[in-house]
């Protein structure tokens, strides 16, 4: 990742210097293109520097996200139709009327199977799809309830994908966004990268009891849990780890498993909604429409699962009161590593921080405090 640093966005990478600084061994990359325009990228640490690769977690359901506006765009996927019109054998279990936008705003209530399943299944996602469509919602459909589905959401959206195109998920983003934009974002890692990679410091993510069959614990397959270095380990720490190891990542599940660096991740979305000159998008990959209907909330309230408001739109996560990252009409994702990557179109603006690990329970994540900053770089800009 370039470094490269203009004179108005200096004093937010000067934010992230002391930020990082106060923070031993820490490290993190931060990337902004404004108006089409990359006016910083900025990384602080060593961990993380020169051309260094990370996981982005569930940054990766935003990229996803974007495969999917683009089948709308196109007319191929509707999201007020129910599922079964794309994927008749979800209609199992009472499900026949939840729609492509209830269920990719994680109202579906498919959240993974009771017991777990084994992570070569986790990786299968056309297996592993069979297995979640005939599973009945975990909760009463219509009454838009939310709950976040940590890894079934990933496999939704692919099979999604595969019955309205017949490709993969994540060949289409190599071919429609990744390969034409050039930018080291990968799902599914080449192995020729793999110098380059530098795995998550799991820290700040302690172990706790989570009952296998709770909705957590089902949403985190934490009965069957995750083998990381000999050992078995269920839970968020398990998870953050299992996510570095190279057959997750080469694998590319749409739920957590891209591999990228915070510039790529600005990139692609600020080509999602207008030009980008350097990366060579003459115009945005989704019309102003397009980003409008997809980015829209389609659910909020307190979620079954961390017990936290939610909003999301069609796949995005959007911001809350307790997670101010953008406007209202900002679309993207945050990540379990504390990463985050988002488009507002309302600021002409494309965020995105990847750090070396999580920050733990804190108030308020560095990203998010970032991202605030920028926002009142481009006003006084605006003003100006």
């Amino acid at each position: 990742m370039r470094e490269l640093i203009t004179e108005d966005f200096a004093p937010l990478a000067a934010d992230l210097d002391s930020r990082v600084a106060a923070q031993p061994g820490y490290s993190a990359q931060l990337a902004i293109y404004h108006r089409g325009r990359l006016v910083l990228s900025h990384t602080a640490g060593d961990y993380l520097a020169g051309d260094a690769l990370a996981c982005v977690y569930s940054v990766t359901k935003g990229l996803a996200s974007l495969v999917i506006a683009l089948l709308v765009q196109e007319g191929k996927l509707d999201p007020e139709a129910p599922v079964n019109r794309y994927w008749p054998e979800f209609a199992a279990a009472g499900k026949g009327k939840l729609t492509v936008g209830e269920l990719l705003s994680h109202q579906g209530g498919v959240l993974g199977v009771p017991g777990g399943v084994p992570q070569d299944v986790l990786l299968d996602s056309s297996k592993y799809a069979a297995m979640l469509a005939e599973l009945p919602s975990y909760w009463p459909l219509g009454q838009h309830i939310v709950g976040y589905h940590s890894l079934s959401m990933g496999t939704l959206m692919e099979e999604l994908v595969r019955r309205v195109t017949g490709e993969e998920l994540k060949d289409l983003y190599e071919r429609r966004i990744r390969g034409p934009l050039g930018v080291d974002a990968y799902l599914g890692q080449p192995a020729s990268l793999e110098a380059r990679f530098r795995p998550t410091q799991v820290v700040n993510t302690p172990e706790r009891f989570l009952d296998p069959f709770s909705l957590s614990g089902m949403s985190l397959n934490s009965r069957a849990g995750f083998d990381v270095d000999q050992e078995r380990t269920h839970g968020q720490a398990g998870l953050l780890a299992w996510a570095n190891k190279p057959s997750v990542r080469a694998a590319g599940p749409a739920s957590l498993g891209a591999v990228a660096d915070a510039q790529a991740l600005a990139g692609i979305f600020a080509a999602s909604f207008g030009p980008v000159p350097d990366l060579g998008a003459e115009r945005g990959l989704l019309s102003p429409e397009t980003w409008s209907q997809v980015s829209r909330e389609r659910v909020f309230g307190i979620d079954r699962i961390s017990g936290r408001p939610q909003s999301f739109a069609l796949g995005f996560a959007k911001g809350t009161a307790g997670n101010d990252y953008g406007s209202i009409f900002a679309y993207g994702h945050d990540g379990a590593n504390s990463s985050l990557a988002f488009a507002d179109p309302a600021y002409h603006l494309a965020f995105a921080y990847l750090p070396s690990g999580p920050e733990g329970e804190v108030d308020t994540t560095t990203g998010v405090l970032l991202s605030q900053h920028a926002r009142t770089i481009v006003k006084g800009r605006a003003r100006a």
